[in-house]
């Protein structure tokens, strides 16, 4: 889900500090504002139980979570939604918006998880995929008849990461994300006109394109403009300056594609509390808090000014076992693997529920 980025950070460091010295540094606005409901979400990497959602309600605004095509159509035409519909509904129950990323292609369309659908009969299965999605969980959907607490999704985070090996193959394309995300904007607006349609996070990352060429090309695409209602980043970096520069350098890049107006959300960003192994992203429990309070901070002070839609912590509690793609994500939950809360966990509900 996120970006192994242990040993690149001297890359990115240098990419980082070319782009600090072309852009133009404003200081913070001075209007504080209460945080807007759905502005902070988390993004779990393992099953969620009633007491997480319990924790969650009434801090949490949004909870990004995958939706994966190869579980919820595991086989042509046959539909599995029991999944899903226990997520949806214990969120929906504690007033928290569902924010999913449709991911993953059966084998039976593609041939592996990470080839997307593209062409053909791949493309049309995806599409009626997408639109029994929002017929099931949108405004009006099946899922809520008869249910005391309704959520209906509106908005949908096409793919996850395109510009990463790991999850786009055979090779990263903007020319062929733009065309999924031309197909799916299609499928889903059909289903719901008022839908918002998310672009897929870019992170910076190696085994792949730089979030900041991937973007410039996607822009060239044509048509693509008009698929999407928000665009999405993810900023991984151990220093809070730097997810700054990098927020700086897409808003300059999407002014230049005449972007200027579409709002950007981070629908990814962590840092760890601990580790197996030594990683720039390890801060250790005080310097994980420390730096999501800044970046919290950060993005609400300067949310006007930037368009941010929202900013979305992974992750929501430590996993289990190594991550062979990620030497910090494993650890850079708000709560620990047994469900203790982190220093982390209060920052994150301080910023919640306090004005900006």
């Amino acid at each position: 889900m996120s970006p192994a980025l242990a040993g690149r950070v001297p890359v990115l460091a240098i990419a980082l500090l070319v782009m600090s010295m072309a852009l133009f540094s404003r200081g913070a606005t001075a209007n504080a504002k209460p945080v807007p409901p759905r502005f902070l979400g988390v993004v779990p990497q393992g099953e969620l139980g009633a007491a997480d959602f319990d924790r969650m309600q009434d801090v949490v605004g949004t909870l990004r979570i995958p939706f994966y095509w190869y579980e919820v159509e595991p086989r042509p035409g046959v539909y599995d939604f029991a999944g899903l519909d226990g997520v949806v509904g214990e969120a929906a129950d504690r007033g928290i918006a569902v924010l999913p990323f449709v991911y993953g292609s059966p084998r039976w369309a593609t041939g592996r998880e990470a080839a997307p659908p593209l062409q053909g009969k791949a493309q049309a299965a995806w599409q009626g995929m997408l639109r029994r999605l929002v017929h099931r969980y949108g405004p009006g959907g099946g899922f809520w008849r008869g249910r005391e607490r309704r959520l209906p999704i509106h908005r949908w985070q096409i793919w996850n990461e395109p510009n990463f090996l790991l999850f786009w193959r055979p090779r990263p394309s903007p020319h062929d994300y733009a065309a999924l995300l031309k197909a799916s904007a299609s499928a889903i607006r059909a289903a719901d006109p008022g839908a918002t349609v998310i672009a897929a996070g870019v992170a910076p990352v190696e085994g792949g394109i730089s979030p900041w060429s991937f973007l410039r090309r996607l822009y060239q695409q044509p048509g693509v403009r008009a698929a999407f209602d928000v665009l999405a980043l993810h900023p991984y970096a151990p220093h809070v300056s730097w997810i700054a520069t990098e927020i700086r350098f897409v808003r300059k890049l999407m002014a230049e594609a005449g972007d200027a107006n579409t709002p950007l959300q981070l629908t990814e960003i962590g840092v760890a509390s601990g580790g197996d192994r030594h990683d720039v992203f390890d801060l250790g429990p005080r310097g994980q808090a420390s730096y999501l309070r800044r970046v919290l901070a950060l993005a609400l002070r300067n949310r006007g000014r930037w368009r941010l839609s929202g900013v979305d912590w992974f992750t929501w509690r430590d996993g289990s076992g190594a991550d062979p793609h990620c030497g910090f994500c494993q650890h850079s939950g708000l709560l620990d693997s047994s469900g203790k809360p982190k220093p982390a966990w209060t920052a994150f509900r301080a910023a919640a529920t306090s004005p900006a």
